[in-house]
């Protein structure tokens, strides 16, 4: 390319291959890459139906490994920030669709692109990358039209290649899917509220979890199979979060209690843990409250991928087994924190041996007959 002024054909760059004892389809196949669907990006690009006629060209990310495309690497992500904040400035109106559109020899011009070398490379390098490929034309033999489209507002502002890269695969692939939560038994739950409650009351001399009603907190050991019994769950599982009351002092909902409680009782290393187990908390109570009141849906709909949950719910057997996994992580991540600082309580130490003896108990006679104390028998 920086030879010919021209990239070079498929049939080249395989005979090239061939002569290092490298099979072409192998090497293209190694080079990083990220796809989705039908969309795929790597470090070079080509049209596998043009058969052996057709140019191998660089990307953006091909050209960032070498120093030769340097300039036009800068002069690239230039053009994509300065066609982004063209869009940006344009006057759109509410009734009407405006088209915007920008003349490339101009903004060549208003950049100072006229002496940078290869420039003449940037219009078909920004129709090749994914971020600026729509909306060009050509105009008589040499003036190249842009109309950018909306995509580009996701680039605006890039400030290196890194930074576009990574945009580009944000935008491109899909987040990545919630881990699955390792599987817990039915009790989970409600083990989990009773062992952060004992070492709470070993770490602090008082009881956190204070239990609304044992009918309650036997809703949480039950199945679920109806969205009926999901909201039940969910709400069960409402009261027994409002049973939870790390400051008796403090006036504040139960996680923000908590949340400001545990600031100050906990080391700096144990605060991220911590809370981010109180905000799982919090998501499971916005999709408690997404069930119940209209108001509340919006929070919940995007509490629900938080917690590897679909929206809406379809199967409402394997979302109370998500729900559940999730708090009892929170509740023994919390645990754990707690369970590291020192203990107030002093464990009772037993007494010494031959210590009941000395003591003032009593146990009671057998019922006697008579004088002699013989008892009768029958016969």
């Amino acid at each position: 390319m920086i030879a010919t002024g021209a990239w070079p054909v498929y049939q080249y760059v395989q005979a090239k291959l061939d002569d290092l004892g490298l099979d072409s389809e192998v090497v293209f196949a190694s080079l990083p890459s990220f796809s989705h669907l039908h969309l795929a990006y790597s470090l070079i690009h080509r049209d596998r139906t043009g058969g052996e006629g057709t140019p191998v060209k660089l990307t953006v990310a091909g050209m960032a490994h070498l120093d030769q495309f340097a300039s036009v690497v800068e002069t690239f992500l230039q053009a994509v920030n300065e066609l982004a904040d063209r869009r940006a400035a344009a006057p759109f109106e509410p009734g009407r669709v405006v088209t915007v559109e920008i003349s490339w020899p101009e903004m060549v011009t208003d950049l100072g692109f006229d002496g940078v070398r290869l420039v003449r490379l940037l219009p078909e390098l920004l129709q090749g990358e994914p971020a600026t490929w729509h909306g060009w034309q050509q105009r008589g033999d040499a003036a190249w039209i842009c109309q950018p489209s909306s995509h580009l507002r996701r680039f605006r502002g890039v400030r290196d290649v890194n930074d576009y890269l990574t945009r580009m695969r944000a935008w491109i692939m899909p987040p990545e899917p919630t881990a699955a939560p390792q599987p817990v038994s039915p009790l989970g739950v409600v083990a989990a509220f009773d062992y952060l409650d004992v070492v709470w009351q070993l770490k602090f001399g008082r009881k956190l979890v204070h239990v609304p009603s044992a009918e309650r907190a036997a809703r949480l050991a039950l199945p679920v199979t109806t969205p009926e019994e999901f909201d039940n769950r969910l709400s069960a599982l409402g009261e027994m979060f409002k049973g939870l009351d790390a400051a008796p002092d403090m006036d504040a909902g139960p996680f923000d209690k908590m949340r400001r409680f545990l600031t100050r009782k906990l080391s700096a290393d144990s605060q991220p843990a911590v809370r981010a187990a109180i905000d799982t908390l919090f998501q499971v109570t916005h999709i408690r409250n997404g069930g119940q009141h209209i108001g509340a849906a919006t929070q919940a709909a995007v509490a629900m991928p938080a917690l590897g949950l679909d929206f809406p719910i379809t199967n409402h057997s394997a979302a109370w087994w998500i729900v559940q996994t999730h708090v009892v992580n929170a509740l023994d991540t919390i645990r754990v924190e707690v369970n590291a600082l020192p203990t107030t309580i002093q464990p009772v130490r037993p007494a010494p041996a031959g210590a009941a003896g000395r003591g003032r108990s009593r146990s009671r006679r057998p019922p006697s007959q008579g004088a002699g104390g013989t008892a009768r028998t029958r016969s």
